[in-house]
């Protein structure tokens, strides 16, 4: 007869292992399983997106994004100061008693700060500063503030839709 503890024993298809720990439906082996099932597929989740993103292969890189060309021979200047006068397509920059102290555009949505002592005509003024633009802009938003305060008083938007609505902060 065999001996329990001998190799022979442990290879014989009709001997049963020692440990219960060896059995193939005992719940730790079943764990085990389950864990290193887990691992794989948690491994091959990121080999994945590694491979989508090109981690490792060189071509990781973002694909290249043509910016707007600008013309050889077109230069960035400066914008024209106040006293330059009115000029098409662009914000007036002073009137009677208010004066411009910033412009700023982006996608078609203008935000001017004015400085001016006439803070019960904003919507008079804010119209004065915005006509000359209004054919390319989607909205307008003037700002009005008294000289040497920092914090505006009130706001006039104006859209298309909408025309000029003021709106007076607390001060």
């Amino acid at each position: 007869m065999r001996e329990r503890g001998s190799n022979r024993a442990a290879d014989s298809p009709d001997r049963l292992p020692d440990s219960p720990d060896r059995l193939p439906g005992s719940p730790r082996h079943l764990r085990r399983a389950i864990a290193a099932a887990v691992a794989g597929a948690t491994l091959a989740g990121l080999a994945a997106v590694a491979v989508e993103l090109g981690v490792g292969t060189g071509a990781g890189a973002p694909p290249a994004v043509d910016a707007p060309k600008l013309r050889q021979d077109t230069t960035l200047e400066r914008p024209a100061p106040p006293s330059a006068g009115p000029r098409p397509g662009h914000p007036a920059m002073a009137g009677p008693g208010w004066r411009v102290v910033s412009v700023n555009s982006i996608s078609g949505v203008l935000m001017v700060t004015v400085e001016t002592e006439r803070v019960d005509e904003t919507v008079v003024i804010a119209r004065e500063v915005v006509a000359p633009a209004r054919a390319q802009l989607l909205e307008a938003l003037v700002y009005f503030r008294r000289p040497g305060a920092s914090g505006a008083a009130s706001r006039v938007q104006w859209t298309p839709d909408g025309g000029y609505v003021p709106l007076r902060f607390a001060e």
